[in-house]
């Protein structure tokens, strides 16, 4: 079972490294939920639910996975929440969803790879949060439009 878990995680994981920042920027060109921005979310629940399964395997390893799973999936949920609902500061909802699962995302690479340095948890969480409310706060023209 562990197995199977990590070939699933490995190769959602990988969807959704490829997938979030196309997510981001088309939902925010088109101001609505998409394909691209779907298919992200649900790459994010694959990847959380098989970090979730594998835990057990290794706790002293992996026990890391489970709040960052458990966050990276409340964050794609709140930011396709926000691509769905119409309204004025629509925009934040997608980024700060979106982009923190993807920041989840990254920390959880990052913390996998480099398991001895504390850096790994500071810098995608610093870095990405720092580049999401950047952009929350000058948004696009276009972000700001009336959806139809």
């Amino acid at each position: 079972m562990r197995d199977i878990a990590l070939i699933v995680h490995v190769v959602a994981g990988a969807l959704a490294v490829l997938l979030g920042l196309p997510a981001i920027a088309l939902t925010l060109r088109r101001r609505r939920l998409n394909w691209v921005g779907e298919s992200y979310h649900w790459t994010i629940a694959v990847t959380c639910l098989s970090a979730l399964v594998m835990v057990p395997y290794d706790w002293r390893r992996l026990w890391f996975f489970w709040p960052i799973g458990v966050a990276a999936y409340l964050f794609v949920y709140f930011g396709q929440r926000a691509a769905e609902q119409p309204g004025g500061l629509w925009y934040r909802g997608v980024l700060r969803g979106y982009g923190g699962s993807w920041i989840a995302l990254w920390t959880g690479i990052l913390i996998t790879a480099l398991p001895d340095q504390a850096w790994a948890w500071a810098v995608p969480v610093v870095l990405g949060t720092a580049l999401v409310e950047w952009y929350c706060f000058r948004p696009s023209a276009q972000w700001l439009e009336e959806r139809a």
